[in-house]
């Protein structure tokens, strides 16, 4: 993977391996994996009473004669940029992912949640801000793990542990109980799926968030019967994390910026790319030399004209950014909208050339006379 990131100042580039929190790590790592699964490591699998994976975790069962070490290095020499490491049973027991295995004398298994050392019991607290469909759902949640993990004669000793857990973190007992407590199976009602609407108010309480709730799910009710409403309040941060360096001005892309002269000239323009690149193309390098060629801007055609100089670092603004998270094609739009906005509020001297009122894109055909 070819990532750019700054750190401390400097700009590191990965050349190995997916970057941490990529949506694309579980995809790459799977077919990565199931490609040495069905090359180089077949015969050894084959070897095996079973072997199971899940992403980068294996579940493997071997007889006593398998040489562990020995398989851990032919593992290990399939690929130069990997390295497994080996656990096994102890003591009759061995973990793997959040299952605690436990070999009993009839060699069955019995299955148990499994918690790291450093694990310390602490959940949302009931008392802090934050929805109470939060709380609720913490406790179904890992009640639901109970349920689909463990062996029937660990659920009762693994529920009596969440439940002290629970009690430790100022969860009532009224509540846990009501929550804890499975409710019966029911038949749905066959119909077509409701398209799933998502909302993210602030969170200003519980009383203030289930009103919004009511008005928003009866105003969708009423004018739009097949969305599905899906509410996700969001809380602030007490303390707002700064581990990331800011992103320099030149750097930005997807945004509106703005050029300003040593004369007062200005310009407004779009950028989908990094702002930098579009820069340079205002004000390449040939300009500083007194060389003159294609003039393709009125950027560069007013200071080839007036013999004004211009600084990259400070003669170029970013006036707007577009939301990161959103679809390029959606970007794209938004840019033009807003470049055409904030050409007709500034009205800057070098954009003649430039549309200010952007065109409607009506649903019906459009004839040429007018009022």
């Amino acid at each position: 993977m070819n990532v750019h990131f700054k750190f401390n100042g400097e700009i590191y580039r990965q050349i190995d391996g997916v970057a941490m929190g990529s949506p694309l790590g579980p995809i790459m790592t799977d077919i990565f994996l199931a490609k040495l699964e069905n090359g180089p490591l077949t015969q050894q699998i084959e070897k095996f009473s079973l072997y199971c994976r899940y992403m980068d975790d294996t579940f493997i069962l071997c007889n006593d004669y398998t040489d562990l070490m020995e398989t851990l290095q032919l593992f290990n020499t399939t690929h130069p940029s990997i390295k497994f490491t080996c656990e096994e049973e102890n003591g009759g027991r061995i973990a793997f992912l959040d299952v605690l295995l436990t070999r009993r004398k009839d060699d069955s298994l019995k299955r148990n949640i499994n918690r790291k050392t450093s694990w310390t019991g602490q959940y949302t607290n009931f008392l802090s801000f934050v929805p109470l469909q939060y709380k609720r759902n913490l406790i179904k949640t890992l009640h639901y793990r109970i349920k689909t993990i463990c062996s029937e004669d660990t659920v009762e000793e693994e529920t009596k542990a969440l439940y002290m857990t629970l009690r430790e973190n100022g969860y009532p007992e009224k509540f846990i109980n009501k929550n804890i407590t499975s409710k019966r199976d029911h038949k749905e009602c066959l119909t077509v799926n409701k398209k799933p609407l998502y909302i993210r108010p602030q969170f200003r309480g519980d009383a203030p968030s289930e009103m919004v709730r009511l008005k928003l799910r009866r105003s969708i009710e009423r004018t739009f019967n097949a969305g599905k409403l899906q509410l996700m309040f969001s809380t602030r941060p007490m303390i707002t994390p700064t581990l990331k360096d800011k992103l320099p001005r030149l750097a930005t892309s997807f945004c509106i910026y703005q050029f300003n002269c040593s004369c007062g000239a200005s310009y407004i323009g779009r950028c989908s790319r990094n702002l930098y690149t579009r820069a340079r193309e205002h004000l390449p390098v040939w300009l500083s030399k007194g060389v003159v060629r294609t003039v393709n801007s009125s950027v560069l055609a007013h200071l080839v004209q007036t013999g004004h100089i211009a600084d990259i670092e400070q003669s170029f603004t970013v006036i707007y950014r577009v939301n990161s998270s959103l679809p390029n094609s959606v970007r794209q739009r938004i840019l033009q909208t807003a470049e055409a906005i904030a050409i007709r509020i500034k009205k800057p001297e070098l954009c003649i050339q430039k549309k200010y009122v952007q065109p409607l894109l009506l649903p019906w055909p459009t004839s040429g006379s007018t009022c």
